[in-house]
């Protein structure tokens, strides 16, 4: 079976043993992974990807310059972990919740992540969890990081003000199941 009809069948077989964590009905398309990887400077490695799914944000990332070696993703499914590990040589896969990526992560890049692309269903999640999961992405960056969210719902997908964040809507595609709205936010500095 190849790489491009094994993707799919992976994804949907996630997307029926756990609808709520998935949060998506259709992968990624190739113009939000585009739009995705676009606030990512390739020099401005490490990156972390959290619910990188069956890659299609990670291959933007790829194809923009950053080096495998500086890509760290964190996948709670362990299939489709797998399935990143044999699709992407060289890129730190880590099967596990992004409120452990203390524990997953290399210690010596913790907190020094230059940029965190996130695909987790922030909406779907319980208000704790909600909170845990954003705690966790925050506290991997480094200090002047950035977060970047996708959300197919209207409105900011964080409670920007909450966690003390300066939140950006990038841009929406269209041409994505369902179309979707992309965020970049960074650490609110005093007076701004």
């Amino acid at each position: 079976m190849s790489v491009r009809s094994t993707a799919p069948l992976l994804f949907f077989r996630s997307l029926l043993l756990n609808p709520k964590t998935m949060g998506a009905v259709a992968p990624s398309s190739a113009h939000l992974a585009q739009l995705m990887a676009s606030r990512v400077e390739p020099s401005d490695a490490p990156v972390l990807e959290i619910g990188a799914g069956t890659g299609a944000i990670t291959r933007a990332l790829l194809n923009r310059g950053l080096h495998p070696g500086r890509l760290f993703v964190i996948e709670r499914d362990p299939a489709l972990a797998a399935f990143l590990r044999r699709q992407f040589p060289g890129v730190r896969v880590h099967c596990g919740e992004v409120r452990h990526a203390r524990r997953l992560l290399p210690v010596e890049i913790f907190g020094s992540i230059k940029t965190v692309v996130s695909s987790l269903p922030l909406r779907n999640l319980a208000p704790v969890e909600q909170r845990a999961n954003i705690r966790a992405m925050l506290s991997a960056l480094a200090k002047h990081g950035q977060l970047i969210q996708y959300t197919y719902v209207a409105g900011c997908p964080i409670p920007s003000r909450r966690f003390g964040l300066q939140a950006e809507r990038i841009g929406r595609v269209w041409l994505n199941l369902p179309p979707a709205a992309v965020w970049r936010f960074t650490i609110r500095r005093a007076g701004s």
